[in-house]
């Protein structure tokens, strides 16, 4: 078992506001299984994925109270077990060799249970300024996970506390989520004049057949409410035409130009609204910028005064070789001869 410190302010520099930033880790910490070491583990199989021709699925061995694995965990035969129910064979790597060999080695017998498991924690800790108003979050990993449960609470301005749990937290995850690969998660946040929720939603990902009541938001935004919300919007006006781009390694490029009529602002407040000019360019053909990649397409702004004269295009197409140049100078670009 050991530790480690990190002094953020000290290794990215201070920032306003921030009085402390520091993360504290404790590695190798003995996992508590306190029925396990009493009455031993109990074996289920797990995995993930589909059985049927061409479809990926994979099998293994692990313990369903603390959620530890066999050294090695083994691969077993997706078509022979089924997730969830009861191991009953040896778990000493001697076993399956008939199947071993007729799945041309793709099938591993588990091997024996690790003698001393341990797990890894971490706490992060600010003083001062963060972000946001208020937050407090609690996950429930996936059997993937490498943290199985985290928290965190944020205060504005008296700072935030952030924890992780590693595999310490398996016994708990287990129970509350066993299936699939998606994290849980439990939250309110308050912040750019919003309240939000999650109600053991899933973590990343969000589908219209989810319940309401499950995830969502209230907005305190009084002039969202009132005159909708700001955001940018495009009127096409002119083109497409068709010029050329002259790039710095002498090479010439035809671009399809479009000219748009770029709003910011809210859909009932017109006299608050910010008007600009912008132009589409698209490229006949893809454009390399190094690296392997390939520039094909791209926004710029052009001034009104070239719109009023009539040469909105010639300055579109210049300002175009200079973002492609410019790509290619953050990717030292070298033209193939």
């Amino acid at each position: 078992m050991w530790w480690h410190s990190t002094n953020y302010l000290k290794q990215d520099g201070p920032t306003k506001g921030m009085l402390a930033h520091r993360r504290y880790s404790l590695y190798e910490t003995p996992r508590l299984m306190l029925r396990c070491r009493l009455f031993g583990h109990k074996p289920v199989v797990d995995g993930h994925g589909p059985i049927g021709e061409a479809l990926s699925a994979a099998r293994w061995v692990v313990c369903d109270r603390c959620g530890v694995r066999p050294d090695p965990q083994g691969s077993l035969d997706p078509e022979r077990y089924a997730i969830g129910e009861p191991y009953t064979g040896r778990l000493d790597n001697v076993v399956f060799i008939t199947e071993f060999r007729e799945s041309g080695g793709h099938r591993r017998p588990p091997g024996p249970w690790p003698v001393k498991p341990t797990g890894d924690m971490h706490a992060e800790v600010v003083v001062g300024q963060t972000w946001g108003v208020f937050s407090a979050e609690l996950k429930v990993g996936n059997c993937g996970s490498d943290n199985k449960i985290g928290a965190h609470l944020r205060m504005w301005p008296i700072g935030a506390i952030y924890l992780g749990f590693g595999s310490h937290g398996t016994w708990l995850q287990r129970r509350l989520n066993p299936d699939g690969y998606e994290s849980r998660v439990i939250s309110l946040n308050v912040g750019e004049w919003r309240i939000g929720w999650k109600l053991w939603a899933r973590r990343d990902a969000w589908s219209a057949g989810e319940p309401r009541w499950m995830q969502g938001f209230i907005s305190l935004d009084l002039a969202q409410k009132l005159f909708g919300p700001k955001r940018y919007s495009y009127k096409p006006v002119e083109g497409p035409t068709y010029q050329w781009v002259r790039l710095n390694h002498g090479e010439l490029h035809q671009v399809q130009l479009k000219l748009h009529k770029q709003r910011l602002g809210r859909p009932r407040l017109e006299w608050r609204a910010k008007y600009s000019w912008t132009v589409e360019w698209k490229a006949d053909a893809p454009i390399p910028v190094g690296d392997g990649k390939t520039l094909s397409n791209g926004w710029v702004d052009v001034p009104e005064v070239s719109v009023e004269n009539g040469m909105w295009d010639l300055t579109a197409a210049a300002r175009a070789a200079h973002q492609i140049n410019e790509r290619r100078d953050r990717s030292d670009y070298r033209r193939q001869a």
